[in-house]
């Protein structure tokens, strides 16, 4: 089967997953990677063995030879390097989020119109739609199991789990708005709308966001750099045109936790299960007996999780299969862009600023 010559911009932490997802497929050969820190460039091609590096990503998007892009560098950077990655013709695959404010995102969904038949595939479906969890949950609802979905109610607090501080240290732009565009309302929070709006087959538009706010400064720790003003904590509630409601909740760091728990109530009976795939495979459902007439019930059942390798997997896998055109984009950026949308009035409810 055909192999993909990839180039992959920016060579962090996340890079490194991609690599070594993109090798396991056996479909793929990465040929180029960028950085702009020479030195760190240097031992990051040895130890990956890569033939091609650049500190100037253009001259990895001149190579003809180059079929697809990896964007992997920090958010602010995304806008430009995808735009270009189009005009040179390339496949992209984009790390999330796609972008930090409205102008940012506006053009590159403008640039990627003029562009419709290069594949391009928004990293928010990770976590989220690549899974069997969701799969199973999915067809579930479709069933009309539940009736009709009228609230989802999700959490997932978390303390002393902050990207930038205790979670992979030397990423300090995680820390600073204008290079990352949040804290865990924006990092996480596009797995979360990835994975809940997709159980609706994304035909809940948002209608009105009721109340949010953020908080930070929870605890004393000193974060290393000068500059630390991403949210820490977060919660929204969210008013959709099907009626929905979606009560929602993140943390990277807050003085009470919550670990992942999705909530889902429909008219006819309700689920409650942790939406990673590292988390218990569990779901508990609960419906009555007679059509509502008899006894409440509550039932567990596992779902199967031993095909799916790992998320990083899943999502090189995908990509190869949409570079084929065996499948169609599980995350597609217009899609990754409204749910982004709902991300920026969110933090315009609390009184945050976009960057």
């Amino acid at each position: 089967m055909k192999k993909y010559n990839i180039g992959i911009i920016g060579a962090g932490m996340i890079a490194e997953k991609h690599i070594q997802a993109f090798r396991k497929t056996g479909r793929a050969e990465i040929i180029w990677v960028a950085r702009q820190d020479k030195s760190r460039l240097t031992e990051f091609t040895s130890r990956y063995n890569i033939q091609h590096g650049t500190a100037d990503y253009h001259e990895l998007l001149a190579d003809p030879d180059v079929e697809a892009v990896v964007i992997t560098s920090p958010p602010y950077l995304h806008r430009n390097m995808f735009i270009d990655s189009l005009k040179a013709g390339k496949h992209i695959l984009l790390e999330k989020p796609a972008a930090i404010n409205r102008k940012q995102l506006h053009e590159m969904l403008e640039a990627r119109h003029r562009f419709p038949y290069l594949k391009v595939l928004d990293c928010s479906c990770r976590h989220a739609r690549l899974q069997p969890k969701f799969r199973f949950i999915r067809e579930y609802i479709r069933s009309g199991q539940l009736g009709e979905v009228y609230f989802i109610h999700h959490n997932g607090l978390f303390r002393n789990g902050r990207p930038g501080i205790e979670y992979h240290p030397g990423a300090k732009w995680f820390l600073n708005k204008q290079l990352a565009g949040g804290g865990p309302m924006i990092d996480w929070g596009v797995y979360d709308l990835s994975f809940h709006l997709g159980l609706l087959d994304d035909l809940p538009e948002l209608k009105k966001v009721h109340h949010a706010f953020v908080a930070s400064g929870l605890d004393k720790k000193d974060p290393g750099t000068s500059v630390y003003d991403v949210e820490e904590h977060g919660m929204a509630l969210l008013e959709f045109d099907t009626g929905l409601r979606y009560y929602w909740e993140r943390a990277a760091h807050a003085n009470v936790e919550a670990p992942h728990e999705t909530r889902i109530y429909g008219t006819k009976g309700g689920l409650k299960f942790a939406f990673c795939s590292w988390d218990s495979p569990r779901i508990t459902f609960f419906d009555s007996e007679n059509e509502g007439t008899g006894n409440a019930r509550q039932f567990d059942t596992e779902v199967d999780m031993r095909s799916h390798i790992d998320d990083d997997y899943a999502l090189a896998e995908h990509f190869i299969r949409l570079l084929d055109g065996n499948e169609e984009p599980m995350m597609p950026i217009e899609r990754a862009a409204k749910h982004l949308e709902i991300i920026f009035k969110v933090y315009e409810t609390a009184g945050v600023k976009l960057p």
